[in-house]
């Protein structure tokens, strides 16, 4: 089962506040679609952060978000209030690596020692 931190000062943090007041949404709404990128982010996310080859429209489609022009806009407010950033044409995620990179490179490393060891069992 995959995890990621959900440290308790992001419910009410700066970024999640300004983050609702842009999507005039509850700040519990901002909270479960913060949730809902980083969960996603585990699987969908380098571990440097980079969602590689997704375009605003992939990301909001990928958290549910509204199609077209709205779910641009959300994407957008996940920019403007810190939790994503736009770099060269990529989507990152603020500071992935120091929230899920380790996390990452515990599963690959698990991932190859149990390769190993079915190569040495047969």
């Amino acid at each position: 089962m995959a995890w990621f931190e959900a440290h308790d000062t992001m419910p009410r943090h700066p970024k999640t506040l300004k983050l609702a007041r842009l999507l005039k949404v509850d700040r519990r709404y901002a909270v479960g679609l913060l949730h809902d990128l980083f969960s996603w982010g585990l699987t969908a996310a380098r571990k440097d952060g980079e969602l590689t080859g997704l375009e605003a429209g992939d990301i909001a489609s990928a958290l549910d978000l509204p199609p077209g022009k709205k779910g641009e806009a959300a994407v957008s407010a996940l920019v403007e209030s810190g939790y994503l950033e736009f770099r060269g044409n990529s989507y990152y995620i603020h500071d992935w690596y120091d929230y899920a990179g380790k996390l990452m490179e515990k599963r690959e490393s698990d991932r190859r020692r149990k390769a190993e060891m079915r190569r040495n069992s047969v």
